[in-house]
């Protein structure tokens, strides 16, 4: 190379990253760098520190159990408790006994509608079992996904001879597909008692390769694992209609060969035993180069009690020179009404990198689940990283936020924090860095939620941060009149734009009830940033701005006033 040529080549890299943090919009590293784990790793050279973890934290909740491997899944969060008919609740976790002994389990414990406990007990057979997901049987007996790394390489199914008793029945679940041994299962029981899975593999190059196996009598055979797609990511759910025989398949289904671009997809069957995989694909997002906009790792769905199909992902801006932004965006999709609505927004003005880092398979929204009431009302879950938490090893604390519609997901309420239990700073054993969570799909009078307190932020299978001893905790989050707490406490309030629809201008109208730092910000459908309106220090009290729209095409948007760590989004439309 010529020393013009590299003045030249150093220039453009200089210009890229400054034109990023000129935007507004900090770079995060390549996600593809990220080591995809199969169980058969050896314990990371990293520091053993006792926490004693039923002791020592600030976050909200019962400790049903603990492990040193805070990490639990690669991709998508899946299930991990589930209430069964009667109200009982059944847990199921990846538990690392001794992470340095590379000993690690399957562990389940189960909490009656009276309260009363069975007791953290194992449900393996053999060292080596995780990654797990969780259904329940008709009959209200846990069942159980899960991977068996190692030598073993196998995938098994496994139900609770009796409700919530911990005492399992074991059966191998198919997972070769000619070369390809799949590895990370997930699974869903229909109401003809059909339990459905899907598998994904490790293989990175060209693509992995996604299964479908379902079992008609209680896992002790199953059918012939087909080949649904190839993928690059470990995205792929299954979820099952509680009022009819559909059955949908959702994943990110890559645009190019890159890890971090793809559209989200899914396969619904409409009588749980006949798919289509060749013309049956249904792509929800259509992303692409222009959009600069893409999905990620994470997807979550559920069918509510009209028999709609709902599809939860995160989705970000890309590079054009490689890597990702930080920005994220949380998005809803019904197949109902086949539109796309943003729940929230996570932006900040930092760089990730330079400060701390989110972690091996997370965006700074990551890990969402989604619960469905018997009233169609939709409760969806996260982890939610800050730059102004940060652990002393340079990884973010994660806080578990929640939002709610109660109109099939065309308007979302502003996101709760769940945890709320910020330890910047924090040194290894003293962190609340709250993870891994995930809600059961079916809300009753309660949210109820299963999460990760790890006490030193960062996935150890990722050797990041040290190993600690990290519980298991059970939050159960009224949503009823008795023990109504899902508004959050707010130090703003957002209003509905006015005129609306409207032609060209519009205002929208905010109160603040202290000083505090504000954006209030503009995106389109695909969650593109069309507009800052404002970003700065404002004080207390009523606050008007005027939206000139003159440059931009008729549609929905949406605003999104963010401040003093909470955020509120509402909907308008432009016509002209």
């Amino acid at each position: 190379m010529t020393k013009k040529t590299l003045f030249w080549a150093i220039l453009a890299m200089i210009l890229v990253y400054a034109g990023s943090i000129m935007a507004g919009v900090p770079m995060m590293k390549d996600p593809s760098k990220y080591k995809i784990i199969d169980g058969s790793e050896p314990a990371p050279n990293v520091q053993y520190i006792p926490s004693q973890p039923g002791m020592l934290t600030d976050s909200p909740g019962i400790m049903v159990g603990e492990t040193q491997y805070d990490y639990q899944t690669n991709g998508s969060t899946g299930h991990r408790l589930v209430v069964d008919s009667q109200g009982g609740v059944h847990f199921a976790w990846m538990r690392g006994l001794d992470y340095a002994a590379g000993l690690r389990e399957v562990w389940f414990n189960y909490v009656s509608s009276s309260n009363s406990w069975l007791g953290a007990t194992s449900a393996s057979q053999a060292n080596g079992d995780g990654y797990i997901q969780i259904a329940v049987s008709s009959d209200d007996r846990a069942a159980l996904a899960y991977h068996r790394g190692g030598t073993s390489n196998t995938d098994w199914f496994a139900l609770d001879t009796f409700s919530g008793v911990g005492v399992f029945d074991y059966f191998t679940v198919p997972n070769a597909l000619g070369s390809a041994r799949l590895m990370w299962p997930y699974i869903s029981r229909d109401r003809n008692s059909r339990y459905h899975v899907v598998i994904t593999d490790n293989t990175t190059a060209p693509r992995q390769t996604l299964g479908y196996t379902r079992s008609t009598n209680d896992g002790a055979t199953w059918t012939t694992l087909a080949r649904v797609d190839t993928l690059t990511v470990i995205s792929p759910v299954v979820v099952s209609s509680p009022v009819s025989d559909k059955v949908a398949i959702v994943y990110n289904h890559p645009t190019d060969t890159t890890q971090y671009r793809n559209d989200v997809y899914y396969i619904q069957s409409t009588d749980g035993t006949t798919w289509n995989y060749a013309t049956g694909k249904i792509n929800v997002t259509h992303y692409n180069r222009r959009d600069s906009v893409y999905a990620y790792t994470d997807v979550a769905a559920a069918y509510d009690y009209n028999d709609n199909l709902h599809i939860i992902w995160t989705s970000f801006y890309t590079a054009a020179a490689g890597g990702i932004y930080y920005e994220s965006h949380l998005n809803h999709f019904d197949v109902s009404s086949g539109t796309i609505t943003l729940i929230t927004i996570a932006a900040d003005s930092s760089f990730w990198l330079s400060t701390c880092d989110t972690g091996g398979w997370n965006m700074p929204i990551s890990k969402m689940s989604i619960g469905v009431k018997s009233n169609n009302e939709l409760f969806v879950a996260y982890t939610r990283f800050d730059t102004s938490d940060c652990s002393a090893g340079g990884f973010a604390n994660g806080e578990i936020y929640m939002n709610r519609s109660n109109d099939g997901g065309h308007n979302w309420d502003q996101g709760v924090n769940l945890t709320s239990s910020p330890t910047p700073g924090c040194q290894p054993g003293d962190c609340d860095s709250d993870h891994w969570s995930s809600i059961a799909e079916k809300v009753d009078d309660f949210v109820h939620l299963f999460y990760v307190n790890d006490k030193d932020a960062g996935g150890i299978p990722q050797t990041e941060g040290t190993i600690t001893d990290n519980p298991m905790l059970y939050l159960k989050y009224g949503v009823t009149g008795i023990d109504d707490n899902t508004t959050a406490p707010r130090s703003f309030s957002l209003k509905q734009n006015y005129p609306n629809p409207f032609n060209a201008q519009t205002n929208i109208d905010f109160n603040l009830e202290k000083n505090s730092r504000v954006e209030l910000a503009v995106y389109n459908l695909l969650g593109a940033k069309v507009a800052t309106l404002v970003n700065g220090q404002m004080e207390a009290g009523a606050h008007s701005v005027n939206f000139d729209a003159s440059k931009v095409s008729s549609g929905i948007y949406y605003y999104s006033l963010k401040t003093n760590g909470s955020e509120v989004t509402k909907k308008m439309t432009l016509l002209k």
